[in-house]
């Protein structure tokens, strides 16, 4: 029988099988050459054979193949695809990150994997991302990283875009950094500037928005794994949906789905070092959905004031621009011209030699936490101390591999200013719940001591109908005379009202040692019998010097 070669399509190669680390997930490698003669890689998942094979075709037409007019040539194209056996393997990954040693991004890994097989970032369709390059390393160095320094946000923001690959090799979890500050202090300059770290392009870069569906940040938290992810203007996002959106990308996993048939489907996982900017703090923008901010949350997402003190907003030094809004507007314009290249040269650095990097992580950090760490502080102080650690280790190392073409230290310092910033606004080193105890008993006091406290009177006959009774106030001294003192005392359940969401009996033990409610005989409460309040009632006495100083210092 006669044999000729019938064409169906333009050039289509079939370069290798791929598969993933437990031999699931088959799929197939191709290249695709468009009419100019460029070529289109992609990794193709088998499952998109099944059926008619319309998603897969759908996507090769975007990629520049095409079909002949034949009747039969949709099925030879099928039939290619399935028959066909290429000698060569590789392994595929459905999320951009570290897999082992090698890192994968969506044009390619970085580094080897065992066996010396290439690892390959597979989907069904062209992933939405920013991983883009432009410009020379060079450039970026010049126009960006060299006019960062002096400004400690701007460099903590460069090295936190550094740090992120180092959560995997630090085992640590995700979280971010939220700049905090008015319109037009710079806050969008600093996520712009650390966004061109990974890459850019298009209108707004590297930077994404906080509003989103849950569907379409899980996607950006996966296809941001093991990198930076720059979120602006938290003020776009649904004021209930906002601790959720936050909690979800610091856990580093997206909701459980069912599946077509009820079956559960693959959970989306990440980890991500985010930073995000705002005119309020995350706390209170939770707080406008009538929740709470939890004190694990705060230290995985660390709240800092953008003005740097200088009285230009976020920036320390203009390097002579003009004014503040022409820095920022020449930063901005650099980081949309030179992106991408400075992540690819510090993860191939240390893609080279994994094992040696994590123990200068480990060494840096412990240097850090051991000079930044006041005397006595709280577990959480320590653990956003960390964090802090971890960026400044970042960024000396990327100093170390000529990365920024900064000086030595230059990373470091800008950390522990900023670190220090952050501990003097917490006001204190001590428990976070404690501060936040302190500062709801003060509001209380602040709006309802006039109207839901009773008058601890002397005789039942002074006794007043009190409406949502908190406690009761005593007052000592002639207001016509003298200066009065009021003592305030809280009953039980009122005051357990007040400190929902914290661990009451922690906090209050807390609140007895730092004097803030005066100890009765060791004890946080007593019975105490008031005549003008019917009789006796469990009561808890607070001092208010204690309340409005503290041990602490002063809550702000």
């Amino acid at each position: 029988m006669r044999k000729s070669w019938v064409r169906f399509g333009s050039e289509l190669h079939l370069l290798a099988l791929t598969r993933n680390d437990e031999g699931e997930d088959w799929g197939r490698l191709l290249r695709v050459i468009d009419r100019d003669g460029l070529a289109h890689t992609w990794a193709m998942p088998a499952a998109l054979l099944a059926g008619a094979g319309d998603p897969l075709r759908a996507e090769l037409l975007r990629l520049g193949f095409e079909l002949e007019p034949r009747r039969d040539a949709k099925a030879w194209l099928l039939e290619y695809l399935i028959t066909a056996e290429p000698e060569t393997r590789a392994r595929c990954v459905g999320r951009v990150g570290w897999h082992g040693e090698t890192y994968v991004l969506p044009d390619g890994p970085i580094g080897t994997a065992e066996g010396g097989e290439q690892v390959l970032l597979q989907t069904a369709e062209k992933p939405d991302h920013a991983f883009n390059i432009a410009g020379q390393l060079a450039d970026w160095q010049a126009e960006i990283a060299t006019p960062a320094l002096g400004n400690s946000r701007l460099v903590l923001s460069i090295s936190a875009a550094f740090a992120a690959p180092l959560l995997a090799l630090a085992g640590d979890e995700g979280g971010g950094f939220h700049f905090r500050g008015a319109s037009s202090s710079g806050k969008s300059t600093a996520l712009t500037v650390a966004g061109s770290v990974w890459g850019g392009g298009g209108t707004r870069g590297f930077v994404r928005q906080w509003r989103a569906t849950d569907n379409a940040l899980e996607s950006v938290a996966a296809m941001s794994c093991d990198s930076l992810l720059c979120l602006d203007e938290l003020s776009q996002v649904d004021a209930r949906a906002a601790g959720a959106a936050a909690y979800m990308l610091a856990n580093g996993k997206g909701k459980a789905r069912a599946g077509r048939e009820g079956q559960a489907r693959k959970v989306l996982e990440w980890r991500v070092l985010f930073l995000s900017n705002g005119e309020i703090a995350l706390a209170d923008k939770i707080k406008e959905g009538g929740g709470r901010i939890a004190a694990g949350m705060e230290v995985r997402v660390i709240d800092l004031r953008a003005d740097a003190g200088a009285g230009m907003g976020i920036f320390d030094n203009t390097h002579g621009a003009a004014d503040p809004a022409t820095f920022a507007q020449r930063l901005k314009k650099s980081a949309n011209t030179h992106f991408g290249t400075a992540g690819r040269a510090f993860v191939a650095a240390l893609a080279e030699d994994v094992a040696e990097y994590r123990e200068q992580v480990a060494d840096l950090r412990k240097r850090f936490t051991e000079a930044a760490l006041p005397p006595g502080a709280d577990g959480q102080v320590r653990r956003v101390a960390d964090r802090f650690a971890l960026v400044a280790a970042a960024g000396e190392i990327a100093t170390a591999l000529d990365v920024t073409r900064w000086p030595a230290g230059a990373a470091l310092g800008a950390a522990q200013r900023c670190f220090l910033d952050w501990l003097a606004e917490r006001g204190g080193v001590g428990s976070s719940e404690v501060a936040e105890a302190k500062r709801r008993i003060s509001e209380a006091l602040q709006l309802h001591g006039s109207s839901r406290f009773q008058r601890w009177a002397r005789s039942s006959s002074d006794r007043m109908v009190i409406t949502n009774r908190l406690g009761f106030v005593k007052i000592e001294g002639n207001p016509d005379v003298e200066e009065v003192e009021s003592t305030f005392f809280f009953m039980a359940e009122p005051l357990k009202e007040i400190l929902a969401g914290l661990d009451f009996r922690a906090v209050v033990a807390e609140l007895m040692a730092a004097g803030v409610i005066v100890s009765q005989g060791g004890k946080p409460n007593k019975v105490f019998h008031v005549s003008s309040g019917g009789g006796k009632h469990r009561l808890y006495q607070i001092d208010r010097d204690r309340l409005d100083g503290g041990a602490d210092g002063p809550e702000t």
